[in-house]
């Protein structure tokens, strides 16, 4: 029986501390960060609403290679302001109206991106969890067995399998759980450079 506790308190503790934690909240959340399921652009944009203008950028000449340079992944801080810069530069009358545009569409894609994000989170959760619960049916199973039971060998390579995999999958929560961090990141860095050229 210490074996058998001893393995599932391992295994448990692949997972990180914050799992504990966010299983009060919502048991395929495993970040450390409050679980916030979508952006309200009122929390980041301080110009006119955007509400039913995430398509108006499509009516707008010169836009969207705009709209693809700030959303590129690869862009730098740097290259998205220079980005915005020169597009607000060769801006006319409608100059609030058009940076109001670029800022709905990207935020439209950065929330969606961010859904998507939040989204493979859960689904590595809930994975993990499902994992954690095979290896303590698993070791249910190895200590009703004698322990020369043919089948008692193949089942200990089975549960050591299972844990490689739940510590392999361990080594990409801190990477998944930072992408919507990252894009709120984004996101906020987009509103403040579109924001502080409009008139």
């Amino acid at each position: 029986m210490r074996h058998r506790t001893t393995l599932l308190a391992a295994a448990f503790l692949a997972l990180a501390p914050a799992l504990a934690q966010a299983a009060e909240r919502d048991p395929d959340w495993p970040c450390v960060q409050i679980l916030v399921p979508t952006l309200s652009p009122g929390q980041i944009w301080s110009g006119d609403a955007i509400d039913g203008k995430t398509d108006d950028w499509r009516d707008i000449p010169g836009v969207e290679p705009v709209l693809k340079r700030i959303l590129n992944r690869r862009t730098e801080a740097e290259q998205e302001e220079e980005a915005i810069d020169r597009f607000a530069d060769g801006l006319g009358p409608d100059r609030n109206a058009t940076l109001t545009a670029l800022f709905a569409g990207a935020f439209d894609a950065l929330n969606r991106d961010r859904g998507a994000a939040i989204a493979a989170i859960h689904r590595y959760a809930h994975q993990q969890r499902e994992l954690l619960d095979s290896i303590d049916k698993a070791l249910t199973r190895l200590q009703e067995l004698p322990a020369d039971a043919p089948e008692a060998a193949p089942l200990r390579e089975e549960i050591a399998w299972r844990r490689r995999i739940l510590d392999e999958r361990r080594r990409y929560q801190s990477a998944l759980c930072d992408q919507p961090v990252q894009l709120e990141q984004k996101a906020g860095r987009i509103a403040r450079e579109i924001a502080a050229r409009l008139d």
